[in-house]
């Protein structure tokens, strides 16, 4: 058998979000408070640090997340730690479309259920914006040809 495994990262747009944040963190936050020139009290400081800190994870923690696709497999990943292990045969219900219900601007993507281990249905999906469109397509051809 050949052992044809592919990953795909995701592209460095889902990083836009986080940089709006940033932007409008500097500019509305830290910007006027350098102008001002007076130090700045404790709380208002450690305030400061820590919506850096949520936004600098907000842009860069989507960029942990992988997917690697096999020939009878897709597998997710966060940093090294694998998320979910998808096989066809536990797929129960796939469809391609909205992942939110109306779009709400998180767009296109795989969706469905899988059958767990104990006869329970899991929600599963996997989103263009993340990966694109080749990712995506190839994880479906790999659900709907090992059927």
């Amino acid at each position: 058998m050949k052992n044809d495994v592919t990953i795909y990262k995701p592209r460095k747009s889902v990083m836009g979000g986080g940089l709006v944040m940033l932007l409008v963190l500097f500019f509305g936050l830290t910007l006027p408070a350098i102008i001002e020139g007076s130090p700045l009290p404790k709380n208002e400081l450690f305030g400061l640090l820590g919506f850096w800190f949520i936004g600098l994870v907000v842009t860069f923690l989507p960029l942990a997340f992988k997917i690697e696709i096999g020939v009878d497999y897709v597998k997710t990943y966060f940093f090294k730690f694998q998320l979910r292990d998808l096989r066809p045969a536990n797929i129960q219900v796939l469809e391609y479309g909205n992942i939110l219900r109306g779009g709400l601007g998180v767009g296109k993507g795989i969706k469905g259920w899988e059958k767990t281990r104990n006869g329970n249905l899991k929600y599963f999906s996997i989103g263009e914006t993340g990966y694109g469109k080749e990712a995506i397509a190839h994880a479906k051809r790999v659900f709907e040809n090992n059927k």
